[in-house]
């Protein structure tokens, strides 16, 4: 009987500590990622002038797959409603002068990790400050970039955590008008589900426009887990913004912390604020 408790308790000790491990490894790959960078970059179309948009999805840390691969066909289709020229990668190699500055807008589809190296991460940031376009999708605002100025300078704000009891939740945005070409055709009032993100900052207070905040009343906001994560019982408060936009230097910045499941790139109002946002971040012309 002994020998059959001690067979037991190893058994269970190994399992907890199996547990632990792969937790652990989630989460620090979740923050940190494991990074690896590309070298050779792609070829791009040879017809790519007019409205240009790169799509760029590369991981390196947690990876919103779902969302990702839905994103793609959904951005596909609105580049061929409005006439746009889209290329869809996961190479951080087109990360180079003479490829970005074929485009007019940089969306990181859910992007996360660091994912471009030293060298490109340098050439996104001129061509950010000399007039590109950027558009960041969820994950592209969370904490796993590890680069200080796309923290400060592109988002405005460091990612805190996310709802987690639960992880989905309905709540309500609100929006801010402003931008005639941001807000068009948006709801002045939006119910949906997301996995809700909160952030230490208000990018607000950096000067940055809110286009939608979210109201927290009937929002559980803790993301908390005993042990890994037990600080993280708190929210945002009555200012809570979730998609905002702001001007860098000559370029232009749109972020929206919504689009971590793949069912949210079939909702006409997300897919007209992301088209909104296309349009705006390239400076497109208004659509007829």
């Amino acid at each position: 009987m002994k020998r059959i408790l001690k067979i037991v308790l190893k058994v269970a000790l190994g399992l907890i500590l199996l547990a632990v491990v792969t937790i652990g490894l989630f989460i620090y790959k979740a923050t940190y990622g494991f990074n690896f960078y590309d070298s050779n970059p792609p070829e791009l179309p040879s017809d790519l002038s007019g409205n240009s948009v790169l799509l760029f999805s590369k991981t390196n840390g947690f990876r919103h797959g779902e969302a990702i691969e839905a994103a793609i066909p959904a951005f596909e289709q609105m580049a061929q409603d409005n006439g746009w020229l889209l290329f869809s990668t996961e190479n951080g190699a087109v990360f180079n002068p003479d490829q970005l500055q074929k485009f007019d807008v940089v969306i990181w589809n859910n992007t996360s990790g660091k994912t471009l190296n030293e060298e490109q991460r340098g050439h996104f940031k001129n061509y950010l400050e000399n007039g590109g376009g950027f558009v960041g999708i969820h994950a592209a605002g969370d904490n796993s970039h590890q680069w200080e100025w796309y923290e400060e300078k592109v988002l405005g704000t460091l990612f805190s955590h996310h709802t987690l009891h639960p992880q989905f939740q309905k709540a309500t945005m609100h929006l801010e008008p402003g931008n005639a070409i941001l807000e068009n055709s948006l709801p002045k009032s939006w119910e949906r589900e997301e996995e809700w993100y909160m952030f230490h900052e208000n990018p607000r207070e950096k000067g940055f426009q809110v286009l939608y905040t979210v109201d927290e009343e009937k929002m559980n906001t803790s993301g908390s887990i005993p042990i890994l994560a037990p600080n993280k019982d708190f929210g945002m408060g009555e200012d809570h913004p979730i998609v905002w936009y702001h001007s860098l230097e000559k370029g232009r910045v749109f972020y929206s912390a919504l689009g971590h499941s793949g069912s949210s790139f079939q909702e006409p109002d997300h897919l007209q604020l992301l088209e909104n946002a296309i349009r705006w971040a390239g400076k497109f012309n208004p659509k007829p």
